[in-house]
């Protein structure tokens, strides 16, 4: 064996013994508060009234029944938590020219308690629904971008809250 080989070995072992702690804080941080499974009322509110979390934050706001067992309520006093919609849709030229790279329409959804402190958030981008020139082709062909991307991310919410149910 040469010196170069024992380098490389010692350079994995190195760089393994590195990721792996990086990895379990990385984890032990990704998961969401266990507070967030047991909450029954929300406030949908968009960050941005005049972009393009308005439309998103409505439908949001919508679906939250149906899909959570969450109701979407129309005060602030009456929610356990407020949920602050973010959004950037871009236009179905962008969306065809640009792909992946950018064109994608995307949401982020921060859920707060009443009190301001920080459960959860996440992101979500709607790529799979996208068809050819970049408009949105669903079964029903009703759904629009904006309901579509409140769609993921109440999965994302709804996949987050078992995570936080099934914590010890």
């Amino acid at each position: 064996m040469s010196a170069f080989e024992v380098t490389r070995r010692q350079r994995a072992s190195w760089a393994l013994a590195a990721i792996i702690p990086l990895s379990y804080v990385i984890g032990l941080t990704a998961a969401p508060d266990r507070r967030l499974s047991n909450i029954k009322r929300a406030f949908v509110v968009p960050v941005d009234d005049l972009g393009d979390d308005r439309p998103v934050a409505v439908c949001l706001a919508d679906h939250l029944s149906q899909m959570t067992p969450i109701v979407a309520v129309n005060a602030q006093e009456e929610a356990e938590a407020v949920f602050r919609v973010s959004a950037h849709l871009p236009s179905a030229t962008k969306r065809a020219m640009m792909g992946s790279l950018g064109g994608a329409p995307s949401a982020h959804l921060f859920v707060e308690l009443a009190d301001g402190t920080k459960l959860w958030d996440d992101g979500a981008k709607l790529r799979r629904a996208l068809g050819r020139m970049g408009k949105l082709e669903t079964a029903d062909g009703t759904k629009g971008v904006e309901c579509g991307l409140a769609d993921e991310l109440l999965d994302t919410l709804r996949e987050a809250m078992r995570h936080a149910r099934d914590q010890k």
